[in-house]
């Protein structure tokens, strides 16, 4: 069965695909390619590829910068840098080396904030390129995703049970601790509105943290492990699930649905929300799919 909502790019990815997703301003879409490349796909399908001039570059994450730029980190050479069209435009190097650099997130005065899984800590990245590293909040925290609102900053820290979060250039960051031991919020995305979500995969759970710091946690049929999060305009919350070909939903009230992905392309692996409210996936065996205003799959849900 088909689902005219969905439509499928190939975007010449390596056999390993598409590891991590990004859109523009400009409603260009970027992805990591595990061939050591960028990829960028336009508004009108034009497709660029962007090699990173090492033979060890590993890119790992991206993330918006400006309209039309993104920020890469770039976890074999310990670099970050900064791409528009043109190709690489801007590069530094993380302070230690190492470091296992991971996610990333712009904030709207220019700076970025990164993720050093190795190192246990936070990096960021100031409007004249300095680059910083601080320590995460907790000893052990296991950093492991980093989101914004635009001007602060949340990640994960499943190692201490925690959510931390830095306001702008804040060095010492404050934490949202959980009192379930069994509890590791590990990948966190912002909404517009402020609320933070997460994934706890061990537990089953999506999470929302609101602006107040309440803590409402929804639990998943059993079976089900959520691993990425990604807050949509309409104030809920997609979720990719382990080793499934689907997408879920919850929204505020609590209501979950799932919606499965035509074809035989794999597990989605990473994704992001335009600005018109499509969302747009990578998915295992290297496409990129776009689902076309998804609207809320639990209308109808009593």
């Amino acid at each position: 069965m088909t689902d005219p909502r969905f439509s499928f790019h190939d975007v010449g990815a390596s056999p390993g695909g598409a590891r991590a997703l990004a859109i523009t301003a400009d409603s260009a879409v970027w992805c990591v390619d595990g061939s050591a490349a960028v990829l960028r796909r336009s508004v009108d399908g034009e497709l660029s590829r962007f090699d990173l001039g090492q033979a060890t570059a590993e890119p790992r994450s991206v993330a918006a910068a400006t309209r039309d730029s993104v920020w890469v980190t770039d976890r074999g050479t310990d670099r970050i840098l900064r791409l528009d069209p043109s190709g690489v435009v801007w590069s530094t190097r993380a302070p230690t080396a190492h470091a296992g650099l991971a996610g990333i997130v712009g904030l709207d005065d220019g700076s970025a904030w990164f993720v050093e899984e190795r190192a246990d800590a936070i990096g960021r990245v100031d409007i004249l390129g300095r680059v910083t590293e601080f320590a995460p909040g907790a000893v052990g925290g296991e950093p492991s995703s980093i989101a914004s609102d635009g001007t602060s900053v949340w990640f994960g820290l499943p190692g201490a049970r925690a959510i931390a979060y830095a306001r702008g250039g804040d060095s010492q960051p404050g934490l949202v601790r959980f009192d379930d031991p069994l509890a590791a919020p590990t990948d966190v995305s912002v909404g517009d509105d402020g609320c933070l979500w997460f994934a706890d995969p061990g537990r089953g759970v999506i999470g929302r943290l609101d602006r107040g710091g309440e803590v409402t946690e929804f639990a998943l049929a059993e079976g089900l492990r959520p691993i990425r999060v990604g807050a949509d305009p309409r104030g809920g919350c997609w979720f990719t699930m382990l080793h499934r070909a689907s997408i879920g939903r919850v929204d505020g009230d609590g209501r979950i649905a799932t919606v499965d992905i035509p074809g035989d392309r794999g597990a989605p692996v990473a994704m992001a929300s335009a600005s018109s409210g499509d969302l747009w996936l990578a998915l295992e065996r290297g496409d990129l799919a776009r689902f076309a205003d998804p609207g809320d799959p639990a209308d109808g849900i009593q």
